[in-house]
């Protein structure tokens, strides 16, 4: 003997409904609360593998032979003084706060990729270097 999943009665036959979107076995008298439920058909086909879309854009991407330069927050000021700009100047052209832009030229946070790059765009510095290479002799090379 099975009981109904809705009134908890005995019931002898049950039928399966659909009462928002969960399916249900339940007796006969219960059964009118609910949509009659068809099993879907499984397609016996197989799929193709998704193929990725090819995009025009391309990702920035940065080799793993680039580190942060140590003296970013000196470099991310230096520039933004040489152009004039104040903070709020500056996030305003590049759609950031100003108030992120202050903490990574005090240094209490380090820009992501992404936001380096375009740190890099807009002040016109290179604030990843290589890592084979140090900062110092980077400056002797030029």
């Amino acid at each position: 003997m099975s009981y109904c999943e809705l009134c908890g009665k005995p019931a002898a036959e049950r039928k399966m409904i659909v009462v928002d979107g969960t399916v249900f076995k339940v007796c006969l008298s219960c059964s009118r609360h609910g949509k009659p439920y068809t099993p879907a058909q499984v397609s016996t086909k197989k799929k193709k593998p998704a193929q990725a879309p090819i995009s025009k854009q391309t990702r920035i991407g940065l080799a793993d032979d680039l580190v942060l330069d140590p003296d970013f927050p000196r470099l991310i000021r230096e520039a933004r003084m040489k152009k004039g700009l104040t903070h709020e100047q500056l996030g305003m052209q590049m759609s950031e706060k100003a108030n992120l832009l202050r903490r990574f030229e005090t240094g209490a946070l380090k820009p992501d990729e992404l936001f380096a790059k375009k740190l890099e765009r807009y002040l016109g510095i290179k604030l990843y270097v290589s890592a084979t290479t140090t900062p110092a002799a980077e400056k002797e090379q030029k």
